[in-house]
């Protein structure tokens, strides 16, 4: 039996509005300022949720709503692994749980993936694939049931976001990686050219609106990384800090972790693949590697300036079942 739980508010970012979602035990809604825009039993067999839609009288963004219910569902129900949907005039869908996490509309701002014909040019003496241009804001936005927190990626503002950068900075545990515990001027000019860098996207990590970390995305075919494993033009890689000591500890960072990679597999659907390379002494991060689905170790390697060890994730693997 599903259990009841208690009412979510969520803010999707593509479009940034409030939406509520209850469920009893036995019936999913989803509210719009107070207004019913989605009404489902709900029940499970085994591994499989099925959800059978009410008639409504406006249907407003349909897939965006049903996807809000499912997160909420699935997030609290991580043995669920298939999805039937049956609507008012008995068509149903059936979706696995890793179909449906590979779909950009609850998390992710563009809410679909943009296809678009592949073409290639340069930037910064890189050739790439040309890519849309950056407009900052938030990225992504999810609820993760497991630490009943809203995760959430923003572009760092080199200026409003400065003394927070700085303070994490120089935290001992942190500039004892990150060597960045430099005055706000450097870190300024640090931040402005990492924003000007059009092979990266510098951005805040948000627990419930609060800034919590640091991430840094960047395409991996045109980064130093590249040389030293066979790379492919839509992979991504990662740096990472977490700069708030509130949200230390195994349970935060796994979430934050899986939403991350989650986020990097929706921005583009030709992704594939995954890296990082922490220092390979960095026993903090490299310990995740057995538990966030997908990361493996690879190998260790010199870089000129330490030793790295070369991690990756995999789509298949992740999306195989994942529990976000």
């Amino acid at each position: 039996m599903l259990k009841p739980l208690s009412p979510l508010t969520c803010r999707p970012p593509q479009n940034d509005r409030e939406y509520t979602v209850t469920f009893d035990g036995f019936t999913c809604r989803v509210e719009d300022g107070g207004r019913p825009v989605l009404i489902a039993g709900a029940e499970a067999h085994q591994d499989t949720l099925r959800l059978r839609l009410e008639p409504l009288e406006t249907q407003d963004k349909p897939e965006l709503v049903l996807g809000l219910a499912l997160d909420v569902l699935l997030g609290h129900h991580p043995e669920i692994k298939n999805v039937k949907v049956v609507d008012p005039s008995g068509h149903d869908l059936s979706i696995t749980r890793g179909e449906f996490y590979q779909n950009p509309a609850v998390w992710h701002r563009q809410g679909g993936y943009v296809q678009r014909p592949e073409e290639w040019t340069t930037t910064q003496g890189r050739r790439h694939p040309v890519r849309e241009t950056l407009v900052p804001g938030t990225f992504y936005r999810r609820y993760v049931a497991q630490i009943q927190k809203t995760l959430s990626l923003r572009t760092i503002d080199a200026e409003a976001d400065l003394d927070l950068f700085h303070d994490w900075h120089n935290q001992p545990r942190v500039y004892d990686l990150w060597e960045l515990n430099k005055p706000k001027d450097e870190l300024r000019t640090y931040l402005q050219k990492a924003l000007a860098d059009a092979h990266s996207i510098p951005m805040i990590l948000e627990a419930d609106g609060k800034p919590v970390g640091y991430f840094e995305f960047y395409w991996g075919a045109e980064d130093r990384l590249a040389p030293y494993y066979e790379s492919e033009p839509y992979d991504r890689g990662l740096h990472l800090l977490i700069g708030e000591p509130s949200f230390l500890g195994v349970e935060n960072t796994n979430a934050a972790l899986r939403s991350v990679t989650h986020f990097l597999f929706l921005e583009d659907a030709r992704t594939q693949r995954l890296v990082a390379e922490p220092r390979s002494d960095n026993q903090r991060i490299l310990k995740y590697v057995q538990i966030v689905p997908g990361w493996r170790f690879v190998k260790e390697f010199d870089f000129p300036h330490k030793r790295a060890a070369l991690l990756m994730a995999s789509r298949e693997l992740f999306f195989n079942g994942v529990v976000l």
